[in-house]
């Protein structure tokens, strides 16, 4: 299997191979939601080119040592993995599928029923295709019951694993970066700048600072599909740089 269509789980424990259920590992009460965390392993490691870093470097006006550089690319890799967690799945999408599974194998099973009456077209189908010279046509009615039973079995766990499903509105995951943002901003004052984000006045907004430009263009370059808008950025931007200070101040 290449590395592209292989799976990447991960839980609260770390990282680890994939690994099958068995009877000793099967819980008697419900898995954490949605745990534990599938998502595709991208083709290689996330990496800045340099005149992406000197671009960077240009937006803060600050200069970046070779440190800073591995930090950041850290920084990134740890952030866009955030982000892609955040775009898996939620309680209401399994409960979306499973749905669908129910729906769908309810007619398979319905239309499994050959022999379900007498002088029916499904019983006579099944007497003529015992009878037809084609390979595996003599156990035909056979398999079409055991496929009957293992559709029922497959529903009554489907249902089962519907009740144990949380309630779910369909919201998406909340952004959780603010730890992020405030890694993001230790390392740009460490280059020689100074991480502000401030609201000027109503007319003009939230003041265009090398700390916001530098932020804005490190967060636009992350290959995330799910991401916060520009002004949802600003406004965490803001947020983290406050919890910063309290950090900061409690020390």
């Amino acid at each position: 299997m290449s590395r592209k269509r292989s799976l990447h789980h991960s839980a609260k424990s770390g990282m680890g191979p994939r690994v099958q259920p068995t009877r000793d590992r099967l819980s008697k009460g419900p898995p954490p939601v949605l745990l534990p965390i599938v998502t595709a392993v991208p083709n290689e490691e996330f990496k800045f080119t340099d005149s992406q870093f000197d671009q960077l470097a240009k937006m803060g006006q600050v200069k970046f040592s070779e440190k800073h550089r591995i930090t950041l690319e850290t920084l990134a890799q740890f952030w866009i993995d955030d982000l892609r967690v955040r775009a898996t799945a939620r309680p209401k999408q399994f409960e979306d599928v499973l749905e669908t599974m129910r729906t769908t194998l309810s007619q398979a099973r319905e239309a499994c029923r050959l022999n379900d009456t007498v002088g029916s077209i499904g019983r006579h189908l099944l007497h003529w295709a015992m009878e037809a010279p084609v390979q595996g046509a003599a156990t035909f009615a056979v398999a079409v019951m055991a496929l009957e039973h293992q559709i029922d079995v497959v529903l009554g766990t489907v249902g089962e694993l519907l009740q144990y499903l949380p309630e779910d509105e369909g919201r998406t995951r909340p952004f959780g970066d603010e730890r992020r943002i405030i890694f993001l901003a230790d390392i740009y004052e460490e280059a020689g700048g100074k991480a502000t984000v401030y609201w000027r006045d109503i007319e003009s907004g939230m003041a265009d600072t090398p700390f916001r430009r530098f932020a804005q263009q490190f967060y636009s370059l992350l290959p995330a599909v799910d991401k916060r808008e520009p002004g949802g950025l600003v406004r965490a931007l803001r947020v983290a740089l406050a919890a910063r200070r309290e950090q900061r101040r409690a020390r």
